[in-house]
């Protein structure tokens, strides 16, 4: 029988560096049983000594039988969502999702969107921020939000920012706690995000939702881990979501994506515009964006995992970047 070992950080909403991103303790129960119900074993780990013990201590001839799902986002570090998706390349043991250079790249919103315009994907003008100065490149109003954090971390109302004195207000405590900024045109249109499933040149695109929050704003404060607050709608005109379609799985292939990513956009003047792309999404029923999308199809939660799994499996069998893992395995 396969082994899927869940490499988890916690949520707890009493410590502050157990970051929002982390995954509840539900959530991990949930995905813990009903991947039991699939036929395997299941453990879930959350100590860092732990699971690299663990998975150095793998028998060689057997890691292929093991799959590790990344659900580690550490904190603070440019690589964090990096960190289980490298080790595991490196002693050679499937894994869930992207490879560790997608994880980095992608966390990096600046560089992620340098990327994508120089393969002419539509995204804002923007600009990053390391220390104060006076005034943005950028025309006000402009949003402003951490440049390496999801979940919104860092976001609020107040990262609209209209005028210079409230440019000169917001800036010098943001960067003090979040720094680097990412500074971007505010656009006024509603936000749309788009699930991409699958492994390079064999994905599919989840069913296109808008993503309506009471103020508009997709803040911190939405990502409740008890409750889903924002709204989606799934009201896409056809045209729209054609456009998406094609753009999310051009976004996917650029990036060399597995597994499964989220990516997000926000309209102006009715032109979607790509704002993140999100290669470590939430996999909670209750609070996550992706498998609400996933069931939207028609297909169960269970379908989900199971179908994550089997492409982790996959991309161990394909994929080149395994193979000096594999060698050190004979």
């Amino acid at each position: 029988m396969k082994t899927v070992i869940l490499a988890c950080d916690i949520y707890n909403p009493d410590d502050p560096k157990r970051s929002q991103e982390w995954e509840s303790e539900e959530t991990i129960s949930l995905m813990e049983n009903t991947i039991r119900s699939l036929g395997y074993n299941v453990v879930s780990l959350s100590d860092a000594k732990e699971i690299t013990s663990v998975l150095s201590n793998i028998p060689k001839g057997n890691r292929e039988n093991w799959i590790v799902w990344n659900l580690v986002e550490g904190y603070t570090s440019t690589s964090r969502e990096a960190y289980i998706p490298a080790l595991c390349e490196y002693l050679g043991i499937p894994h869930t999702g992207s490879s560790a250079s997608v994880q980095c790249f992608t966390l990096d919103k600046f560089k992620t969107k340098l990327f994508l315009h120089s393969m002419g994907i539509r995204v804002t003008d923007s600009e990053l921020l390391t220390e104060f100065q006076t005034k943005p490149k950028i025309k006000f109003p402009v949003f402003v939000k951490p440049n390496g954090e999801g979940s919104s971390l860092g976001i609020s109302e107040s990262n609209t920012i209209q005028d210079q004195g409230e440019w000169e207000d917001t800036i010098p405590k943001l960067l003090e706690e979040h720094s680097p900024l990412l500074i971007e045109p505010f656009l006024t249109g509603r936000e749309l995000t788009v699930g991409v499933i699958g492994n390079l040149n064999h994905y599919q695109v989840l069913p296109i939702a808008y993503v309506d929050t009471p103020s508009g704003i997709y803040h911190e404060g939405i990502k409740s881990k008890s409750e889903f607050l924002e709204s989606l709608d799934f009201e896409v005109p056809i045209a729209l979501q054609k456009e998406l379609e094609s753009t999310s799985l051009k976004i996917a292939k650029f990036l060399g994506s597995s597994g499964y990513i989220r990516i997000d956009y926000k309209l102006e003047k009715e032109i979607p515009y790509c704002l993140e792309v999100n290669a470590t999404p939430g996999f909670s029923k209750i609070y996550s964006t992706l498998p609400m999308l996933w069931e939207k199809s028609g297909k169960s939660y269970s379908e989900l995992l199971e179908l994550c799994i089997n492409l982790g499996f996959e991309e161990y069998q394909t994929h080149p970047r395994y193979q000096y893992g594999k060698d050190q395995n004979v």
